[in-house]
């Protein structure tokens, strides 16, 4: 990149980690204030519209995640609206961003409440083994999520287009050549929300299916486009959506097993009944939020390691590490990333390789 859009990568990316900082420091906040101020009038007020307890439930969960989008919602907005159209790279208006937000926000509620009401009935029914019984209730869903995703999430935000015969018969010699079986390759209409780029192989089994962003087929070179496609087939040919749901259930194991050793003390503190009282959700879920953000460097640690795997298959199936580095460049301006964050930053909240490591790479790559 030029001088200038490394200038501008840097100062758009320092900006989104401040966010993230912000966000996660306002969400341990929103939570500490919710369970001292909030927690048990709602918890009042919830029972005494039904007396059916997973009832009561669902209108705290309602309220206490309405509440927090609410709150959330003008940082939220301008860092993914705001800041996003500062740097010139979305294509969304503001009515369309917010159609997508709420409807993620509308999924991401259900599936939450599906959780929570899972939780809770396991803390009523397995006192000393429920983390371990919820560990395996995540890791399941996990798998199931993934699989349904293609059909029934990514179409909710996104078109599927076909794409032309051409470039079909070549990305399904591609997938022969890196022992893949994919059902189907689409094109989707990723340029109507955003000048960033991407693709992906998403789904298990017989949804296993190849996405292009339409942005990505008109600026790419087939060569470039190769690269990234050897790439994503790499990370199913090497199983590493298997290892990171396995990875992710260990860690979720580990996060609720502290959940466990911690609960009934918390229920002590603050004067609950039991490990089931609604009043102390929001110190639950403070402790899983702790939990998963000291886990963050270790998770983020184990995806850079599997990117890096999935680039030198990459480049041992394509043999063409030209093509691989302009893509690399083109990746870096178009989508704005920093090509050499601190070792800080790149340890905290990176999942992939900074670009620059990953040109690199391919430079000292010896077919």
């Amino acid at each position: 990149m030029s001088d200038e859009r490394s200038a501008q990568a840097k100062r758009y990316n320092s900006l989104k980690i401040r966010l993230n900082l912000s966000d996660i420091f306002f969400t341990a906040l929103y939570l500490v204030l919710f369970q001292c101020f909030v927690s048990s009038p709602l918890k009042a007020i919830a029972l005494s519209f039904t007396s059916n307890f997973y009832c009561s439930l669902a209108l705290y969960i309602i309220v206490f995640s309405f509440l927090h989008y609410i709150i959330s919602f003008p940082m939220h907005f301008f860092s993914t609206f705001i800041l996003e159209h500062r740097f010139e790279l979305s294509n969304q208006r503001f009515l369309g961003w917010f159609n997508d937000d709420v409807k993620k926000g509308i999924l991401s509620f259900f599936i939450f409440l599906i959780f929570i009401q899972f939780l809770y009935l396991l803390l009523r029914s397995f006192a000393t083994t429920w983390w371990l019984w919820m560990a395996l209730f995540w890791f399941l869903t996990t798998i199931v999520l993934a699989r349904i995703a293609p059909v029934f999430i990514i179409p909710l935000f996104y078109r599927y287009y076909p794409v032309g015969d051409g470039l079909r018969e070549k990305i399904t010699e591609l997938s022969k050549k890196c022992g893949i079986r994919v059902m189907d390759v689409y094109k989707i209409d990723f340029s109507k929300k955003t000048k960033k780029l991407n693709a992906a192989v998403v789904g298990l089994g017989k949804t296993r299916r190849v996405l292009l962003a339409d942005n990505l087929i008109h600026d790419f070179t087939d060569g470039e486009i190769n690269g990234v496609l050897a790439h994503e087939f790499g990370h199913h040919r090497l199983l590493h959506m298997w290892k990171m749901i396995i990875f992710g259930a260990i860690s979720i194991t580990f996060s609720f097993y502290i959940l466990y050793l911690i609960s009934l003390k918390a229920v002590a503190v603050l004067n609950g009944k039991n490990i089931y009282d609604i009043k102390i959700f929001p110190a639950f879920m403070l402790v899983l939020f702790m939990t998963s953000l000291a886990m963050m460097p270790l998770q983020n640690g184990f995806s850079r390691k599997q990117e890096k795997e999935a680039d030198l298959f990459a480049l041992k199936v394509t043999r063409d590490k030209g093509s691989f580095i302009s893509l690399m460049r083109k990746l870096a301006f178009k989508n704005l990333a920093d090509p050499n964050p601190s070792n800080m930053v790149k340890l905290i909240f990176y999942n992939h390789p900074p670009i620059s490591e990953r040109i690199k790479l391919a430079e000292g790559f010896e077919p």
